[in-house]
């Protein structure tokens, strides 16, 4: 397509305008925007129960409240249950942290066995008690953002208000956009189709990976004998939420946690090869099958995805790295509609 018949084309140009305008959006509500996304996210989670429920024979707007009643008592759930034992656990973790004494005396006398200059010796000593030091400030930082940004309370207020209404007015929503697309629609039509229904399904398959491997990645650092495996198993959950790197990262904090309990001891690599199989057994197996036919994108572009995405739009481009990949795909796949 030529460069004058591309800003001719009202779809494209349609498309483009709906894209920065939204864009330009987020940028202005800033820290806004994050309880905004979540609550998109929320919607495309719990939409299909709407209609499920609408199938069924429930009236819409009751079905509506239905739906947000099972969202909102998850959410209920999941703060008054899951929060309380997960900051539960990483306080019993830094009270329990060692100063690492116990993988620093056998490299301080391994050191001394092949008289190594005091300096050497001073610098594993101070090494070694600011891996500690770090380890702790880092948890507790992140436990003391967890309970006390307003940031937070702000999203617990507004993330349902936004949810209540994304269930109640998508259809009002949808028939009122509709009004604005060209009358020659087929290359957009196409293109929401396929990035409607691989968003909802990659959300929906990323969730139960993430609830999955959580329940198993702490019944495996419980039967290891790990400390905090709860703590462990659930932050090994939420890191299936960044595409290869999230799982990657995680293994430092399983081998810090592991060396700091058992020291410089066999074990710690029978703990990191049995993180490394539940891993291989995600990302090989359980994840290839929640995801067939969803997202169908070779791993080098949901990677580089990962890369720009994250670049452009920060944390938020990393979550939803994979659903931009894919529509990006939708519309080179159906470029060819673009003039009809």
């Amino acid at each position: 397509m030529k460069l004058n018949n591309l800003f001719k084309n009202q779809q494209i140009m349609f498309l483009l305008s709906v894209l920065l305008g939204g864009f330009f959006a987020l940028w202005v509500l800033g820290d806004l925007s994050a309880p905004i996304l979540t609550s998109i996210v929320l919607a495309f989670l719990f939409r299909p129960m709407h209609v499920y429920f609408t199938k069924i024979g429930i009236p819409e707007r009751l079905s509506v409240f239905i739906t947000f009643s099972i969202a909102v008592l998850l959410a209920i759930i999941f703060f008054l249950i899951f929060i309380p034992l997960f900051v539960n656990e990483a306080n019993r973790y830094l009270s329990e942290l060692p100063n690492l004494s116990v993988i620093a005396e056998p490299i301080i006398a391994f050191l001394g066995e092949v008289n190594a200059p005091n300096e050497s010796i001073e610098g594993a000593q101070t090494f070694l008690s600011d891996i500690g030091g770090f380890a702790s400030e880092a948890v507790s930082f992140g436990i003391s953002r967890l309970q006390d940004t307003a940031n937070l309370f702000l999203g617990i207020i507004l993330v349902p208000i936004f949810l209540f209404f994304w269930l109640w007015d998508t259809d009002t929503l949808s028939s009122g956009f509709t009004k604005l697309v060209p009358k020659k629609r087929r290359f957009l039509a196409k293109v929401w189709t396929e990035t409607n229904t691989n968003f909802q399904n990659y959300f929906k398959a990323k969730f139960i990976e993430v609830f999955v491997v959580a329940i198993f990645g702490s019944l495996m650092f419980w039967l290891l004998g790990v400390n905090s495996p709860i703590l462990l198993g659930v932050t090994f959950g939420l890191s299936q939420l960044i595409p290869f790197f999230g799982p990657v990262f995680m293994t430092f904090p399983v081998a810090i946690v592991s060396l700091a309990q058992f020291g410089l001891d066999p074990y710690v690599l029978f703990i990191l090869f049995c993180y490394a199989m539940l891993q291989n057994i995600d990302g090989n197996i359980f994840l290839p099958f929640l995801m067939s036919g969803v997202v169908k994108l070779p791993a080098v572009v949901v990677l580089l995805s990962v890369f720009l995405f994250g670049a452009i739009f920060g944390i938020w481009g990393v979550f939803f790295a994979v659903p931009l990949a894919s529509f990006v795909k939708s519309l080179m796949d159906n470029w060819k509609y673009a003039d009809s």
